[in-house]
């Protein structure tokens, strides 16, 4: 994608609270989305997947007027990077860039930032503000999980290996 084509509209700093294994497979998990984030994902199907990027339909609340997109989430675990770009539907051609730091075994810096075509400065704002508070909540409940997942993992209660995932074409 054509980065320069796009428009800034926010960027979200936050510190997280895990370590980078945990953001990795939280992030390569693409089945957690309507399970953990129902509030934003009613459904998601799996359209193809890859050692090193996922592609997705999802379907997004509210249940009497749902709003589809078609996502491709692309890891650069070498550079500590990820992008999540919206290949169709809802927010096409739109692209969110996170970059991680860790800080220590069980601390992690996030930045995020997120990307539209053809905006102008008002719609930028108002765009920015909304991705904000989406983001907030999202990282909020995926924390959660992940500081859940290692306390599991260092009391010994669940192994450190995450499961297995058959591939699976959907989830709904």
């Amino acid at each position: 994608m054509n980065s320069e084509s796009l428009t800034l509209v926010a960027t979200y700093r936050r510190t997280i609270q895990a370590s980078l294994e945990r953001i990795w497979e939280n992030v390569r998990d693409w089945e957690h989305l309507p399970w953990l984030h129902r509030y934003s994902f009613s459904s998601i199907r799996l359209l193809d997947q890859t050692p090193g990027s996922w592609k997705a339909q999802i379907i997004m609340p509210p249940a009497n007027a749902p709003r589809e997109a078609v996502i491709e989430l692309q890891l650069d675990p070498a550079h500590l990077r990820y992008w999540s770009r919206t290949l169709a539907g809802l927010g096409a051609g739109g692209e969110i860039l996170t970059c991680l730091k860790p800080l220590d075994e069980q601390t992690t810096n996030i930045i995020v930032e997120f990307r539209v075509p053809g905006i102008n400065a008002k719609q930028a704002e108002a765009l920015g503000a909304a991705y904000l508070r989406l983001y907030a909540r999202l990282w909020d409940e995926d924390e959660r999980m992940m500081r859940r997942r290692q306390e599991l993992i260092d009391t010994q209660r669940i192994g450190v290996e995450p499961r297995v995932l058959r591939k699976v074409k959907s989830y709904e």
